[in-house]
């Protein structure tokens, strides 16, 4: 059995000795923050431990004072069919930083209040205000989700341990981006296996590192360790999500202890959570925007362009933000039919996840795009629209930045060449030349003549050079008006660029022992090459599309059961298992050869 988590007992009092060896620690605090001065900066803030608790459930929200605290807490606004009551605890932490070569000591004073709701919905707690040393401190409005209590599935002890699968909702759309946490409950025990659970139709995210806490659930009190992730619907129709299983060793009743005090006996105890059916719904067919490109969430976005002085023929560097919640590392721009008036080339990407995501749920994707105008009647660079299917409201929405205005000046290629005259200049009384001039009566000095320069071969073969660059750059802008005119080429290039750059990628993370970023690149590519194949978002491909796309295609049994174990490997990699570099290394030649494979399907 392997021990991937341990969830501590619900009393354990540090022993004499770990007492005696924590004084010398504490006298030397306590002598540093005598020393310490205090800090000026004061903060207020309120959380919420967890966003989504069951019906019979309390949440906790926590008002955290950083600095100075006012006199009299702040009063708590009344939700209804929420019951917040103050805890009676008045927690006080002292934190010591480095602030222009001193010492500074920050107080840190927390005080709880537990959250009861009386019925399952989606809530909100209004912004709570406070007013310290005359300065007024607003915090930011939290959402509570409470969902209908579900009795936990049967186990052999259902009271000492159980596991839920959280789901916000039970209706979404395709490619809406949704959140759900595994959650385990246990009075006491260790983790055995760690969760999974039956995903198909969706597209799974990564787990993020499990968090662990302590809550109260019928009246018993319970240690909760919650996985959080999210997953993508990539089809129509009814599906279930779960059921969600795990492992968990849990102390056999009346067990004995070691000299240390730690418990011996233990049992396995399965887990098993009940499934959730969800509704996916297509998106709307009425008032589809011109421009819109699959965008699920809810955004904003910005423009800025430079230079805007510019020559004819000089490039202008866009630069496109999306910000926004939902699936924002897989948003593409949309094509701008107003913009024929420019040679617009592929742009570059980059995604920030915001620094509060662990799950990547929110950032920015930052795009920068090369445009060069093509005539010198361009004015302006036109507006930018960019739309996309907000599920919350459940309409389309068009985004638009104005035009920015362009000043273009002729090109010095454009210009007319400069015209000499031969007019003489007013008041030249110089007496023109004569037509006959004196013969010259001796001969000289008699030279050998060098053969003229079109005679010689290195003078003709330059003649070639400016032809041959014409001809390259002629052959260039035909491969990218070729590329722009057909999508598929163009992904297929940039597939093959991505898969040469993944393999490097692998190879330098099995060599370092980095199993998390292996299997994230390796999973990768296998969207990618897929992806392209099946004419399909890289974003939609699971493992589903082996039975449903590529058995179709006549691909052979071999290939799909390759790809089947590559897959597999890589759920396998989201929890948590260990592989050694060279199980890394061989799962590469699979890899290449699959791949290989993969291209001989007709796209």
């Amino acid at each position: 059995m392997s021990k991937l988590l341990e969830l501590p007992e619900l009393r354990r009092m540090p022993s004499a000795r770990a007492a005696h060896g924590l004084f010398p620690v504490l006298i030397s605090a306590l002598l540093w923050l005598a020393l310490a001065s205090r800090a000026d900066a004061t903060d207020f803030t309120v959380s919420l431990d967890r966003n989504i608790i069951t019906l019979g459930e309390t949440a906790t929200l926590t008002m955290t004072f950083e600095g100075d605290s006012p006199d009299v807490l702040p009063a708590v606004p009344s939700v209804p069919n929420l019951r917040i009551l103050d805890q009676g605890i008045n927690s006080v932490q002292e934190s010591i930083q480095f602030s222009g070569g001193q010492t500074v000591r920050i107080s840190h004073r927390s005080h709880p209040f537990s959250v009861v709701p009386s019925q399952p919905g989606e809530f909100t707690i209004p912004t709570i205000s406070t007013t310290i040393n005359g300065q007024v401190f607003n915090s930011q409005p939290l959402k509570l989700t409470v969902l209908k209590e579900n009795a936990p599935a049967a186990t052999a002890a259902p009271q000492t341990a159980f596991l839920k699968l959280a789901v916000p909702k039970n209706e979404v759309y395709v490619g809406e981006l949704l959140p759900i946490e595994l959650q385990i409950y246990a009075q006491e025990g260790k983790l055995s296996e760690m969760p999974a659970f039956k995903s198909e139709g969706f597209t799974i995210g990564k787990f993020t590192r499990p968090d662990q806490s302590q809550t109260v659930y019928n009246g018993q009190r319970y240690y909760l360790v919650r996985f959080k992730t999210y997953v993508i619907p990539a089809k129509t129709g009814n599906f279930d999500l779960g059921p969600a299983t795990a492992g968990i060793s849990v102390p056999l009743p009346n067990s004995r202890r070691d000299f240390f005090g730690n418990l011996v006996d233990w049992q396995n105890l399965p887990l098993q959570s009940d499934p959730q059916t969800l509704h996916v719904l297509p998106l709307p067919r009425e008032n589809v925007p011109p421009g819109f490109s699959g965008a699920v969430g809810n955004y904003s976005f910005s423009l800025s362009a430079s230079p805007t002085n510019i020559a004819v023929g000089d490039p202008i560097t866009v630069t496109v933000q999306v910000t926004g919640h939902g699936a924002v590392d897989s948003v593409t721009l949309p094509t701008q039919k107003n913009w024929r008036e420019f040679q617009i080339y592929p742009p570059t990407s980059d995604f920030q996840p915001a620094d509060n995501d662990p799950l990547g749920l929110s950032g920015v994707k930052t795009f920068k795009l090369t445009v060069v105008p093509q005539s010198m009647d361009v004015r302006e660079l036109p507006a930018f629209q960019f739309s996309f299917f907000d599920p919350d409201q459940k309409i389309y929405r068009t985004l638009t930045q104005p035009a920015v205005a362009l000043i273009l000046r002729p090109s010095a290629a454009s210009l007319p060449p400069p015209t000499l005259s031969t007019t003489a200049a007013p008041g030249d009384n110089t007496a023109p030349a004569s037509g006959l001039i004196h013969i010259k009566p001796r001969l000289g000095v008699v030279a050998q003549l060098q053969p003229p320069l079109v005679q010689q071969p290195w003078f003709v073969a330059l003649q070639g050079v400016p032809v041959l660059a014409w001809l390259s750059l002629l052959f260039l802008r035909k491969q990218k008006e070729h590329l722009a005119a057909n999508p598929r080429s163009r992904r297929r290039r940039e597939v093959d660029q991505t898969v040469r750059n993944g393999l490097k990628e692998l190879r330098r993370a099995a060599g370092t022992g980095q199993p998390d970023e292996f299997f994230a690149t390796l999973f990768h590519l296998l969207q990618e090459q897929l992806g392209e194949r099946l004419d399909l978002p890289a974003s939609a491909i699971t493992e589903a599309v082996l039975d449903e796309r590529l058995r179709p295609l006549n691909v052979s049994e071999e290939t799909l059961a390759s790809l089947r174990e590559l897959f597999q490997a890589c759920n396998q990699a989201r929890y948590a298992r260990q592989s050694t570099n060279e199980e890394l290394a061989s799962l590469i030649p699979t890899l290449e050869s699959t791949l290989t494979e993969l291209k001989k399907i007709p796209a």
